[in-house]
């Protein structure tokens, strides 16, 4: 089992079909097939199995989801990209940095671990409210005085990096041997909540808090 299995690529609201054919390119180059798409405004399409140009499978087993909270429901890691800052100050990492980290996450627990990217539409990118899913906000330092990036593009650098890490990962041999053995106690208080349990977490709080008044 590859850790990279454990990572999905989510576009929210591609609003071109080519560039959701494109990404699955990138990814399938790189070693990632798992797609998800949140809402596309046309998928399937024939200019996205066009410009996958062989990354068709990668294609046919996209998952596509009414909302982002769906997508990301069973991830214990959520990284957001971004070309540009914000006003509002999220987490950073620049690619490398957060390929070192996904891989890292998925390391402790391959067997319960799951990470998601998300990338955000062509025009706009992610919502600040996208983004403040994201435990990490992907930059990517593009040059400030033009850091337009296509999306296929700006998947292909955060793919290259994973597939560099998770490359030196295997020289090394350090991924688990057995990957299905029950949890022992120590790695049970390891375990990472998903992204579900903790916004049902705050949901419970919150409702508490209420009823305390």
């Amino acid at each position: 089992m590859s850790l990279l299995e454990n990572i999905i690529v989510v576009l929210v609201e591609p609003s071109h079909p080519g560039n959701i054919g494109a990404v699955a390119r990138s990814m399938k180059t790189m070693g990632l097939t798992r797609l998800v798409l949140v809402k596309p405004r046309k998928f399937p399409h024939v200019e996205a199995s066009a410009r996958a140009a062989g990354a068709d499978d990668v294609l046919e087993s996209a998952m596509v989801v009414a909302d982002l909270a769906t997508a990301i429901a069973d991830r214990t890691l959520v990284l957001g990209t971004s070309v540009r800052d914000r006003s509002v100050s999220w987490p950073k990492v620049d690619p490398k940095q957060a390929a070192q980290m996904m891989l890292g996450h998925i390391e402790e627990l391959p067997d319960k671990h799951k990470v998601a990217i998300l990338f955000g539409r062509e025009n706009s990118g992610l919502s600040n409210e996208e983004l403040d899913l994201c435990q990490q906000q992907i930059n990517i330092p593009a040059n400030e005085d033009y850091s337009s990036l296509n999306l296929a593009s700006a998947v292909q650098i955060i793919m290259y990096e994973l597939r560099m890490r998770s490359l030196v990962l295997d020289q090394y041999d350090q991924m688990p041997k057995n990957l299905t053995k029950e949890l022992t106690a120590v790695e049970k208080r390891r375990l990472r909540a998903t992204k579900e349990q903790i916004d049902g977490h705050f949901q419970y709080l919150g409702d508490t808090l209420g009823k305390l008044d």
